[in-house]
Parts: C-alpha cells; structure tokens; sequence
C-alpha cells in the first residue's frame, strides 16, 4: 500500500491533518521498542525466466529512469501564484519531495530482505560492502538492475539513529528528524538500500544494528549510529551482551571504521573522533555532510510582498510562550515589540502554546497576536505572508529559519553571547541559530540581545528590502546528494587505520581492529 506522505524539513503534508488530530486529542507518549518481524517466503523467478528478459526491462528501466529524472526537474521549477487579496491568507499547495515517503521500517527492512534474498537466488548478488566497489560499465550493470540487483540497491547503510526511524515513520519534525530526513532523501536519489536498527527512544541497545550485519555483511557499506550507541557498542562491560564491535575476540563484529554518529550538534560524538562524527554544519571540524530542504521548498509558492499580509506581519520563532517570558532568556521584551507594532505600522504575531498563563496574558496585554499551537501547514501559511522570522532566544538552531529564507522570508538572529571588548567579533558569538551567523543582511540580521534599538532597525531593514528565495549551495539538493554519494565511497578504513597508528604512536587513545 502506498505510504502517507511526510515533507522534508517542518514543511506541511497531508500527514498534518493526523498529528493535529492526536494533538487535539491529547495524544502523548513516546514511541517504545517495537517487535520485529521475520521476512517471509517469497516466490523466485528462476535464473533462466530472468536472463531472458533483462535485455527488455534493462531498456525499459532506462526510460522509465530518464523521465522520472526529467520530472523531479521540471517539479523544482518555482511558479508564482496570483496576488492574493492583502487582507487574505495564501492557499499553500505542496508537492510532494519525489524522494521521501513514510512508512512502517519493520516492513521497509523486510522488502529489502527479500530483495537480497531474491538476488542471491538469481545468483545476482554481488559482494558490495567495500568503499572500494563500484558499480560495472552501464550496460553491464543494466541487467543488473532490470532484475533490481543493481549494485546501489544491494549496497546497504543501516540506519540504527533513533532519528532516522522517527523521520520515516514521521513522528518527530525535530532537527534531527530533519536531518535524517535529508539523509534518507539522498540514500533514495542515489538508489542505495538501508534498513533501520532503532528499537526507540531512550534505548541505545545494538543488537539490532549488530543482527543486520551479520545477516547482510557481504553488503553492508556502512552503520549510522547515535552517539550513545557508539558508546554501547565500543564498551567493554556489555561486549559479552552486545557482541557489537570487532575485536580480537569477536571477529564477526562490526569494525570501528564503519560506525559513523549521526549527530546534529558541534561536539565530536564518536570513539574515532571528529572525523567519523556527521555534521550538518561546515562550522565544526566534525565530517560535514549537509542537509537540504530543496525538494519540497521549490514546491511552495513564493509570495511577493505585494502579495503578504497588510498590515506586515514579523512572525516570532516560538512554538511555547514561555520562550517570551520575563526573563533574560527572551532576547527582547513584550514592551519592545508592542513598541515596533505602533512605530513601523507592523502587527507581530507567533503560534505559541499557552504553557505560561502568565505570560500569555502579557502578552495578549501588549497587543501581541498569538494564534495558539499550529500545524505545519498553518505555520507555513503564515510564514509564507509574514516579511520576517523574529528570533527570540530560544529554540536553538532550530531549522525554521532555514525554511524562511526558502520562501523569501528574513531571519533576525539574536546573539546570546559575545565579546563585550568586540562585539563584532563573529568568533566569540552564541546565536540562536549560530550556524547562519556567516550570512549577512538582507538575509540574516544578526542582533545583540536586548538591544532594543538595534532590534527596530533591524525590523525596519527586512520590512524595506525584501528577498527572493534563498538556499545556501552547500544545502541544495543537488550538493547534498554528492556529499552522501562521497561518504558512501570514501575510504573509512583508510582514515581509521591513520588514528590507530596515531594511537600506537603516542600511547594515548584506545586500540581498535582494522
């Protein structure tokens, strides 16, 4: 049955209307450790059926190929819709990202099972888990993949990160769930296999990840993990229980080199170290592999400001009203933002959750529009009419701003902390979303905390000088999909064996098998 379909990044899908419907229903909980269930039998063509007809579908898998291609292209195409009238909201249509869908992963890994399985019995399958395997000439490898052998999709990436079953099963629009979102994206346009290894929140056992290689190692290219699971996997007091890494002992163990942590912040989060902790930012020295909210934003319609909410609209980046509180956690103050309303002939508006009683009645005193909690599609509604994103503090590095520029909207970046000496001195800076403190105005106007004059004349700039859409080129899709398709083919092994003699060098460090 075909899956429900969840957009990349926070951008709306017909999914919404179900999470509205348990928000409103009180629907809580985190998702807990689910059975999995064995792949069942299936019926094989023999090898002697397939040879006979791969010369025809090798042809028809390549037309079916070039016009799936030139449709993905002629969708990233932007169009524009008539003005709307200045007092109505945009209707929003989403496309759909052609290369992610929702779905159940316990039934994802048993068709990628069979698939192997299948393969094998047509005497298809080929040994793919070396960095060093490269799919043959492409006519060679055309019967290959008319049969659905080719070399990508029979090499594996186990996905064992929570975030990346959350994502596909689409319960979390997290930034991690973001993340993992673009990875499975660019797994998909780049035609390699995965199966997922998380068995829920809070639970970083690897037995799962560890069943999966062994059942698959002869194509099993590499293993994603969460930093914890690399911690459970290299642990000595649960190698008995894990039988997880490869050591002199357990030579059926998945070596070091092919665990990668998948991990969304700054800090190194692997045994190995930086180089084998994946980064969406080129900002750290972690191994940089970006994401990309391309596939669906191209597919939202860009509002020129002829065409956005009259009076203008600054809506502020907070999903709870605590985050406007009257603490120095809030960047700025209810009074200095009710000051903006009357000064710039502005309205500001948010979609927080009234978890602050307090709170929310001073800001309702103030003049502030708070339309409550939102969907995603409500949220982009008022995102796509609004002619800034307005930081607040908090959430941190969150991916909405990101979404904002995409759809031509600025983004004012409070900074928390900085060099009183220097305040310009980007070096010493702590922003909210301190990954876009190398782009400068009219894209990103990055303000001192509680400085208030500051703050009009930043609102004032993004209300005088409105952008087109934006996309950063490190997070095109296009870009993303060859740093995916460099890690997948480049020479862990290689790097690792150069920190293992390091490691012997200087007697510092723990020693691992190659």
């Amino acid at each position: 049955m075909p899956t429900e379909y969840i957009a990349l990044a926070t951008s709306p899908s017909s999914a919404d209307a179900a999470d509205a419907a348990d928000a409103a229903a009180g629907a809580e909980g985190l998702p807990g450790p689910r059975t999995y269930r064995r792949s069942h039998a299936r019926t094989l063509l023999s090898r002697r059926q397939v040879i006979c007809v791969l010369g025809t579908l090798a042809a028809l898998t390549l037309v079916i190929g070039a016009l799936h291609a030139r449709s993905y292209i002629g969708s990233l195409v932007r169009f524009s819709p008539a003005p709307a009238p200045a007092h109505t909201l945009p209707v929003i249509e989403p496309g759909d990202n052609p290369y992610f869908s929702t779905g159940d992963i316990w039934a994802h890994n048993d068709a990628i099972s069979a698939r192997l399985e299948r393969c094998a019995a047509l005497g298809l399958l080929r040994n793919t888990s070396s960095f060093a395997s490269r799919p043959l000439p492409a006519a060679d490898e055309a019967a290959y993949e008319a049969a659905g052998c080719g070399h990508n999709a029979t090499t594996v990436v186990v996905l064992a990160s929570l975030w990346f079953a959350e994502a596909f099963s689409g319960t979390s629009t997290s930034g991690e769930a973001v993340y993992a979102q673009s990875v499975i994206s660019t797994l998909n346009a780049l035609g390699y296999a995965y199966v997922f290894a998380s068995l829920g929140w809070w639970n970083h056992d690897m037995r799962k990840a560890t069943e999966l290689w062994r059942r698959h190692r002869h194509n099993v290219r590499t293993v994603v993990v969460d930093p914890e699971q690399a911690s459970v996997c290299w642990d000595d007091s649960m190698a008995d229980e894990q039988r997880c890494l490869k050591t002199a002992t357990n030579e059926d163990g998945i070596e070091a080199w092919r665990l990668l942590s998948f991990w969304y912040w700054d800090d190194p989060g692997n045994p190995l170290g930086p180089a084998f902790t994946l980064s969406p930012s080129p900002r750290n020295d972690n191994h940089f592999l970006s994401y990309s909210i391309e596939p669906t934003c191209r597919r939202l319609p860009y509002l020129p400001a002829s065409s956005r909410a009259n009076p203008p609209q600054a809506y502020l980046l907070a999903k709870q009203v605590h985050y406007v509180d009257a603490t120095p956690e809030f960047s700025w103050t209810l009074p200095a933002l009710a000051a903006v309303q009357a000064d710039l002939g502005v309205r500001v508006v948010g979609g927080m959750v009234d978890d602050d009683a307090e709170t929310a009645a001073a800001v309702a005193a103030h003049g502030i529009t708070n339309l409550g909690k939102l969907g995603k599609i409500d949220f982009y509604e008022q995102l796509a009419t609004s002619f800034v994103l307005l930081g607040v503090g908090r959430p941190r590095i969150s991916p909405s701003p990101w979404d904002a520029l995409c759809m031509g909207v600025p983004f004012i970046n409070p900074i928390l902390q900085w060099d009183v000496a220097d305040p310009a001195d980007k070096a010493s800076w702590r922003a909210q979303q301190w990954h876009m403190t190398d782009l400068e105005p009219p894209y990103v106007y990055h303000v001192h905390a509680h400085d208030l004059a500051a703050l009009a004349s930043a609102v004032r700039a993004a209300l005088d000088s409105p952008i087109e859409s934006y996309i950063p080129d490190y997070m095109q899709f296009d870009h993303v999909t060859g740093r995916m398709a460099d890690l997948l083919t480049t020479d862990w092994r290689a790097k690792a064996a150069i920190i293992l003699e390091d490691r012997r060098a200087s007697g510092n460090g723990r020693l691992f098998e190659l």
